[in-house]
């Protein structure tokens, strides 16, 4: 099933009527959906999203906070429960909450995103939260890569020429997360104060020594680690940014556009080596299907 066909399923009942009460402009419809199809594929599907929308009647709302995780968190619920839900023909909406990060990463269908306003206008609605899943849910192969769900704004790519050198078109990475407890920042804003992840420095060690003819692209959320690396290894690649952890409340706007943008650099390598469990890398390699290796 393509994204038009998934898309089809979610699309918003106020869109719907304007389709069906504006059959001339139905041309709008497939390109909001950035599917390219000619005029005779539209009008045979045309003709069965009225029966389609009839059926789908149950919403589900997906309500992320500041606090609720990290980038790797969103991602990792959001695409379970849209995976899910679109399987059992239920429709899903992204709530806004005006959030840093909601800025830099954005659902390339606007028809998905929903505000209180708009909840309040529709019936039958479960608002869910992550923490409804963090119990069950693993990092799973989902039917769509993440860069036909979301894409990164101007904003991030502009600034990953300033944080990543641009004569390097072909590198690997790692993506070391030591944990909440090894993050450098005031501690009183820190949730998971006891966070810390298993690694082995070894095989770090190991793994940049077996791959000395490639650019590696060095990403840790403790910028002492990131510079101790640095100095030991010629072909390591850091960035110079203040690190930041994008679900504290006391993070920059700066550090969070810096974070996200590391983000974006990782989903460009070529392999990712994630020396510790983590859903930033994780999600990452789901963004366009970058091999993952542990």
């Amino acid at each position: 099933m393509n994204i038009m066909h998934m898309l089809v399923k979610m699309a918003d009942e106020w869109f719907l009527q304007y389709i069906v009460d504006n059959l001339a402009n139905v041309l709008i419809f497939y390109y909001i959906c950035n599917y390219k199809c000619n005029r005779i594929y539209v009008s045979n599907i045309y003709g069965r999203l009225y029966q389609k929308f009839r059926i789908i009647r149950k919403k589900i709302v997906y309500d992320f906070r500041l606090g609720y995780g990290g980038i790797g968190d969103n991602l990792r619920y959001f695409m379970y429960i849209l995976d899910t839900s679109m399987k059992n023909n239920k429709r899903v909406y992204y709530k806004k909450n005006n959030i840093e990060t909601e800025k830099y990463i954005k659902l390339k269908y606007d028809i998905m995103y929903i505000d209180d306003a708009m909840i309040n206008q529709l019936h039958g609605v479960d608002v869910v939260i992550p923490q409804m899943f963090y119990a069950y849910v693993d990092y799973l192969d989902y039917s769509i890569n993440l860069n036909e769900v979301f894409y990164f704004t101007d904003e991030v790519k502009i600034n990953s020429k300033h944080l990543f050198p641009q004569d390097i078109t072909s590198y690997i990475s790692i993506h070391l997360r030591l944990g909440d407890r090894h993050l450098e920042t005031d501690g009183n804003y820190v949730v998971c104060k006891d966070d810390e992840r298993k690694f082995s420095e070894e095989k770090i060690h190991k793994f940049i020594e077996e791959n000395y003819n490639e650019n590696i692209f060095f990403c840790c959320d403790n910028n002492s680690y990131k510079l101790k690396l640095k100095e030991k290894y010629n072909n390591i690649i850091i960035t110079n940014c203040d690190v930041g952890h994008t679900s504290l409340s006391n993070t920059t706007e700066k550090q969070i556009l810096d974070a996200i943008t590391e983000f974006y650099i990782l989903t460009n390598s070529k392999m990712i080596f994630a020396a510790s469990t983590s859903g930033f890398s994780i999600l990452a390699s789901k963004f366009n299907n970058t091999p993952l290796i542990k």
